[in-house]
């Protein structure tokens, strides 16, 4: 190949960027000989696509139907390297050409993904233009996070949450004492890396053994097609799981659990075609015949952890948040890197969005289980150079970090037991 081309980014985190930040970078075009162009340009794109099929009908009126949905987040286009005034093509000599960019990415952009019925990808692609020949691209595709303060989330996420159960046996004419099941976690938002403490309390009045609590992390994806019409497809994957202890026959046992939360997507919401969430599942399994007690905890994945002893930083209406120095902050920055403020859903903004002084800055890591993808597509007729991506999301390292005390656990009567 006598065309070589690269695009580099210069100021990423880690190959990731916050929605809000200024992408920059250069393109590198190396020639073995001196061709000519008509034009060379930097296209700068990013989407969200779902699309799945469903049968439907009987016999020979059975068919597949198609759904499908796109909407698009960010389209910039850049010449590098444009026709001359009389418009025949431009000659570049051999040798190395650099031509730096600069995007501004909205702060509105969704968070980066890759699903098994749709994805929100962004690409930067160079497509050079041949006069009379098939035109040459280069794709790479680059992560964008949406941030997630979780302490700019709705304050009930700081709250202990807790779920009970009380079951009895039935067999006939028969029937057990009451069991009764207690989970309970001290908050309801994590972020990637942390440890989710789990209480679980087992009291069995009955005669069935307890052989154990599974407990899950599940996440759930929620496809949002558009056309032939509105339709919804989900889609449940579990990505921590654990087999906690059981109890015996009219005994009682209390123990705690760790889950870590992997890097993963942080939480989503449902203004895009793909959203996300996450919830505890437990489920306790009894021997013999009768229904196992599921209990279930929502959680909320966020990108930047909740602090219970506030820093410098604080969250302030946003009416008076405008015109606060963020050279007075100290600390990391994962906000705006020009100094904007970041809007949440309640109505709150963090001046520059700073984790605590003892938290070092997150690493930004493939998720887990992720596949690469190949991410040419029609536009890209003579593809080089074309690399796998895989997203990259935040994650942290909370090892010998020792954390303020956590609020304390309300005390609540137990619930009566279910017939």
């Amino acid at each position: 190949m006598k065309v070589h081309c690269d695009i580099r980014f210069t100021n990423s985190t880690q190959g990731a960027y916050l929605s809000g930040q200024q992408l920059t970078g250069h393109v590198q075009i190396k020639l073995t000989e001196a061709k000519k162009f008509n034009e060379i340009t930097l296209r700068i794109v990013g989407y969200s696509n779902v699309q799945w099929s469903e049968k439907r009908g009987q016999g020979r009126q059975r068919r597949t139907v198609y759904y499908t949905a796109k909407r698009d987040h960010l389209s910039s286009m850049k010449v590098l390297v444009g026709a001359q005034q009389n418009g025949t093509p431009t000659e570049l000599p051999a040798g190395e050409h650099i031509y730096e960019f600069a995007c501004e990415l909205p702060s509105h952009l969704p968070t980066s993904f890759e699903g098994t019925y749709g994805h929100c990808r962004y690409t930067a692609q160079v497509v050079l233009d041949r006069p009379w020949k098939f035109n040459i691209t280069h794709k790479i595709g680059f992560t964008v996070v949406q941030p997630r303060d979780l302490n700019l989330q709705a304050p009930s996420i700081r709250l202990p949450s807790r779920m009970e159960d009380a079951r009895v046996f039935c067999c006939g004419f028969w029937r057990t004492k009451p069991l009764f099941v207690k989970v309970t976690v001290p908050f309801t938002g994590y972020v990637p890396g942390q440890a989710i403490p789990l209480t679980i309390d087992l009291h069995n009045l009955s005669s069935r053994i307890i052989e154990g609590v599974n407990m899950k992390l599940l996440q759930e994806i929620t496809y949002h097609a558009e056309y032939p019409a509105s339709k919804t497809r989900r889609e449940t994957h579990t990505i921590v799981k654990h087999i906690g202890d059981g109890v015996a026959p009219e005994a009682q046992k209390q123990y705690e659990q760790r889950l870590v939360v992997p890097t993963v997507i942080p939480t989503c919401g449902d203004q895009n075609l793909i959203s996300v969430a996450y919830r505890l599942h437990m489920t306790v399994r009894v021997q013999g015949c009768g229904s196992d007690p599921v209990l279930e905890i929502p959680l909320i994945i966020g990108t930047i952890p909740l602090m219970f002893q506030q820093p410098a930083t604080v969250a302030v209406p946003q009416a008076t948040a405008v015109g606060v120095s963020s050279g007075q902050q100290a600390g990391f920055s994962f906000g705006n890197s020009s100094g904007n403020s970041l809007p949440s859903a309640s109505g709150l903004v963090r001046e520059q969005t700073l984790p605590p002084e003892y938290l070092p800055p997150p690493t930004y890591e493939e998720a887990m289980n992720a596949a690469a993808v190949v991410i040419t597509d029609d536009t890209d007729t003579n593809a080089i150079g074309t690399k796998p991506y895989v997203p990259l999301y935040p994650s942290y390292n909370f090892n010998d970090i020792q954390w303020p005390p956590l609020p304390p656990m309300p005390v609540q009567p137990p619930l009566p037991p279910k017939q």
